[in-house]
């Protein structure tokens, strides 16, 4: 099952862990996110980080795509 990193910033624009992070959930790929880089973020009072599992494609979502662009 697929990861990804849901951020949401309370502040349009805001950088955390050399990323920009705009006031809407944005998922990313739980993978492309060092640990370091997920400790910044959940420390930081002004992002909501949520890890989540993703379910399995369907048969016509190569690669989880539909899934994860559902969640923005």
């Amino acid at each position: 099952m697929p990861k990804i990193v849901r951020i949401t910033s309370t502040v349009d624009g805001f950088r955390r862990a050399g990323l920009e992070h705009p006031a809407r959930a944005v998922d990313h790929p739980a993978d492309s996110i060092t640990a370091e880089q997920l400790a910044a973020l959940k420390a930081e009072p002004k992002l909501i980080v949520q890890e989540l599992d993703l379910p399995d494609a369907p048969d016509g979502d190569k690669g989880g795509k539909k899934a994860a662009e559902a969640g923005k």
